[in-house]
């Protein structure tokens, strides 16, 4: 090959992989609100839980938080984990109360394959059963799900009556959930 087609062979690589990257470059960004470590549900956030990271603008929804302003000093109503964003609706200031009188927020370990059906806002309840039957318990919120490995965690909020007789056949796991 002649010396001046290696030379233009040469250039023209060089500008194409100049241009893809200054491409690259162009895209459009967003700050938005990211969590650093896991928040459960109930938590105020604090400094050290998030940080604002521009990320591409195709991905960002009008309802995620843009600053830690918006965050900071809140309490989230659902847990969040590492990598999200948060969503304005689901933080509330820390002088509104999360539950309302009578109630308890409670935790129970559950397959990954149950909570796969079940998200924050949905109405569950539990048979329960025993050596004498089996009875149905009603009312229980369902505040959030996460996973970890090869279990579930299901956070509720419940009326501290119903809780309180929930709360054996938990420890006996004696007891299956149903959405309503």
């Amino acid at each position: 090959m002649s010396r001046i087609i290696k030379i233009a062979l040469i250039t023209a690589v060089v500008f194409a992989a100049f241009m893809f990257v200054f491409m690259q470059n162009m895209q459009k960004t967003e700050k938005v609100v990211v969590v650093e470590k896991d928040i459960p549900a109930g938590t105020v956030i604090s400094q050290d839980a998030v940080k604002v990271t521009d990320v591409p603008a195709s991905v960002v929804r009008p309802n995620y938080a843009k600053s830690l302003a918006d965050v900071i000093g809140k309490v989230v109503k659902e847990g969040r984990v590492q990598g999200d964003f948060i969503p304005v609706e689901i933080l509330t200031s820390q002088d509104e109360k999360l539950l309302e009188a009578g109630h308890v927020i409670m935790t129970i370990q559950i397959d990954k394959v149950e909570a796969k059906t079940l998200q924050s806002g949905d109405t569950v309840s539990f048979i329960v059963f025993d050596q004498t039957g089996s009875k149905v318990l009603e009312g229980f919120k369902v505040i959030s799900v996460f996973s970890d490995s090869d279990k579930a965690n299901l956070i509720l909020n419940a009326d501290l009556n119903a809780a309180s007789e929930l709360a054996p056949y938990i420890k006996l796991n004696s007891f299956k959930i149903v959405r309503r």
